[in-house]
C-alpha cells in the first residue's frame, strides 16, 4: 500500500523526465537555426561567439572607386560579415570561376567602361544560375572587341538578360549614354523593401557621375533621384536603385550612382550594407 504523497511525487518526476527530450530538441533546433543562419544570434551577447555574423564574400569586376574600396573595407562592414576579396581581372574570369563569391559587383570609371565579351557572358550565366549581382552606373556598357556595342542588350545570353534596366543599343540605332553630375534628393519609392528595413530616409544627393536608364518589365524601382527644388520629379526620371525580378534564384540590383560616395552619411552607409545582406539572404 502506497503512502500518502507517493503518487504525486512519482507523477511530477515522470513529467520532469518526459520534458527533458523536448528541451533537448528545442536546444538542438535553436543550434541548427543559428548555424545555418535561419535565426541571427550575432548581436546577442554570449551567443555571438558561437554564432558569428555569416560571411558575405564580395568581388568587384572592373575599376572600383576609392570610396567603394574604403566602404567595403570599413570596420562596420567587416563586423557585419562582409569579406571584400578585391577586384578581379577580366582575363581571370572563366566558366565556373565566380561560384565562390556571394555578391559580384560591376563598377567602372569614366575612362574605361568596357568588358570583355566572354566575361559578360560568364557573369550573365552566373546570375542565371542563382548568383547575385550589383551593377553601378554604366559599367560594362562597352565591349573591348566591338566598338559598335553600347549597352548591355547585345548578343545571345547577353548581360542585358539579367539587368532590370536598359541603356544604349548598337551603333546604327543606339542612344548615347547620358552620364552626368546630378544634385538633388534621393527619394525612396518602395519604403517596405528590406534594404530600407532600418528606417532609412530620403537624403540629400550629390554625385559626380550618374547614369540615366530605362526600367524593363522585370524591374522594381526602389528609389529615384529628384533633381527639382519644387518636389516634382524631372522627366525623364533618374532611377537611383532598381531591382530585378523573375530570375529564379539569381538577383541583380542596379545603382545609377556610386552608392559608396553617398555612404558617408548614416543613411547611405547602412542602406548599401543592407543591400549586401539582402542579396546574401541575411538580416538587413
Amino acid at each position: 500500500m502506497k503512502k500518502r504523497g507517493q503518487g504525486y511525487g512519482g507523477g511530477s518526476g515522470m513529467h520532469a523526465e518526459s520534458a527533458i527530450p523536448i528541451i533537448l530538441i528545442v536546444i538542438l533546433a535553436v543550434f541548427i537555426a543559428g548555424k545555418f543562419g535561419v535565426v541571427d544570434f550575432s548581436s546577442v551577447p554570449v551567443l555571438n561567439s558561437i554564432f558569428p555574423a555569416p560571411s558575405i564574400t564580395v568581388a568587384i569586376i572592373g575599376r572600383p572607386s576609392a570610396s567603394m574600396e574604403e566602404v567595403l573595407r570599413s570596420d562596420q562592414y567587416r563586423s557585419a560579415g562582409i569579406v571584400y576579396v578585391g577586384s578581379l581581372d577580366q582575363r581571370s574570369i572563366y566558366a565556373g570561376s565566380l561560384k565562390s563569391f556571394d555578391v559580384i559587383l560591376l563598377q567602372a570609371d569614366d575612362r574605361n567602361t568596357a568588358c570583355d565579351r566572354s566575361a559578360r557572358k560568364v557573369i550573365a550565366d552566373r546570375i542565371k544560375a542563382g548568383g547575385k549581382l550589383i551593377v553601378i552606373q554604366d559599367a560594362c556598357t562597352t565591349m573591348t572587341d566591338d566598338r559598335t556595342v553600347l549597352g548591355w542588350e547585345v548578343g545571345i545570353d547577353s548581360l542585358g538578360d539579367v539587368l532590370p534596366v536598359i541603356v544604349g543599343g548598337v551603333s546604327h540605332e543606339r542612344e548615347e549614354i547620358t552620364t552626368a553630375p546630378i544634385s538633388g534628393k534621393l527619394k525612396i519609392v518602395l519604403f517596405d523593401h528590406k534594404i530600407f528595413s532600418l528606417g532609412q530616409k530620403n537624403f540629400a544627393f550629390s554625385d559626380s557621375r550618374t547614369t540615366r536608364v530605362t526600367p524593363k518589365g522585370n524591374a522594381n524601382v526602389l528609389a529615384i533621384i529628384d533633381e527639382s527644388y519644387s518636389g516634382r520629379v524631372t522627366s525623364p526620371s533618374t532611377y537611383a536603385i532598381v531591382e530585378s525580378s523573375g530570375l529564379f534564384g539569381g538577383k541583380t540590383m542596379y545603382f545609377g550612382y556610386d552608392p559608396a560616395k553617398s555612404a558617408k552619411d548614416g543613411n547611405g552607409l547602412q542602406m548599401f550594407l543592407s543591400t549586401l545582406l539582402y542579396l546574401k539572404g541575411g538580416k538587413g
